[in-house]
């Protein structure tokens, strides 16, 4: 009994001693780095730890700065000194001492010029851009999707951006002193929600349309003059098909040119790319679709734009509006017509209407 008791003692005083030890050491894990910016502004200027920027320190009226409890070993510090002037310092803790730097010089920062859009065109006011590991958090996107982040010093640096409605997105840039790069990241909704612009809004010039979808107009008045509304999109009355003057010029946005079928045409210019500041500028209009740079008459429903234009041309049967350059074409009510599924695949002012042939482009105002 007297030697169990003497083993159980022994246990007791071996874990205490164990404790005392950790208790002694603990402070060796940790120490302090002190230093002096040579160039800085009080309101803005922040010394963090990277990987721990919660590890912080603002500075005073002379530049001088603190940090403490930085854990020991390599350690880099992101330094935020006027709105303009940024750097990353390297330095190495040791336990329990504290670093004294020599003094800091910033440099000139970067900015991340951020420009976030939705996929359907959903509104992204309110979104939250962090760049990891530095203050920079939880920063908001204003109501065109647009931010400036920074002052960063050089390097690369990871970003996340988030919203409500939307699924997050993680990415990576770098940036050089004095930079300022633009960062465009497209978002997409959550594929769970069914009403999608009820929750998020929609872009500046897009309403909530059917479906939950951001839509350009849902009436002809909510377009600009000489305008239609036409598959939710607007878009110009008349194709771009018309001959050039006698001194072949065209319309602003249109060029002449000579086309395969032998005619000189006036015929608007376009990109894929939607233009963010003008979202008719580069889009071809209804029947037509982007060519080499050149809106063009839909080759799946108009040979060309002699073609387009024997829309509604009078015929007796099918064949005859076939002939005519419409390789689908049908005639319906003494009409050439071809068929669609909807608006934005009928030119000039026609609509993709029921009949009894299926959908058709109607010729009915």
């Amino acid at each position: 009994m007297g030697s169990r008791q003497h083993i159980a003692l022994g246990v007791v005083l071996l874990l205490g001693a164990g404790a005392c030890g950790n208790l002694e050491n603990a402070p060796l894990r940790v120490g302090t780095i002190e230093g002096q910016l040579t160039e800085f502004d009080p309101a803005v200027a922040v010394v963090s730890l990277v990987g721990a920027h919660d590890v912080r320190s603002s500075v005073d009226v002379e530049g001088r700065f603190k940090l403490e409890g930085v854990p020991t070993g390599p350690a880099e510090l992101f330094v935020v000194a006027t709105a303009e002037k940024a750097t990353r310092v390297s330095v190495k803790v040791s336990g329990g001492q504290s670093v004294k730097l020599s003094r800091v010089a910033p440099r000139d920062a970067g900015f991340f010029e951020m420009r976030v859009k939705a996929s359907h065109g959903e509104r992204v006011a309110g979104v939250e851009v962090s760049v990891l590991d530095t203050p920079f958090e939880r920063l908001v996107l204003d109501g065109a999707g647009r931010l400036r982040v920074g002052p960063l010093p050089d390097g690369c640096y990871g970003l996340s951006i988030a919203g409500v409605g939307f699924s997050g997105v993680q990415a990576e840039a770098c940036v050089g002193s004095g930079e300022k790069k633009e960062l465009r990241v497209e978002l997409e909704p959550n594929a769970e929600l069914v009403n999608r612009c009820g929750l998020t809004g929609c872009a500046d010039g897009l309403m909530c349309g059917p479906g939950g979808n951001c839509v350009e107009c849902l009436l002809d008045g909510q377009c600009g003059a000489g305008m239609v509304c036409k598959g939710f999109r607007c878009g110009a009355v008349g194709p771009r098909c018309g001959a050039c003057d006698v001194n072949g010029s065209c319309a602003e946005g249109a060029a002449c040119q000579l086309l395969a079928e032998g005619v000189a045409t006036c015929v608007k210019q376009c990109t894929e790319s939607m233009n963010d500041e003008d979202r008719v500028a580069s889009r071809c209009e209804a029947g037509f679709t982007c060519q080499q740079g050149s809106c063009l008459p839909d080759p799946a429903r108009f040979q060309g734009c002699r073609a387009l234009l024997q829309l509604g041309a009078e015929c007796a049967d099918d064949t005859r509006c076939q002939k005519l350059g419409l390789p689908d074409g049908l005639c319906l009510e003494g009409q050439c017509t071809v068929s669609c599924t909807q608006d934005v695949e009928c030119p000039g002012a026609s609509r993709c209407e029921d009949s009894a042939v299926g959908q058709v482009c109607s010729l009915r105002h």
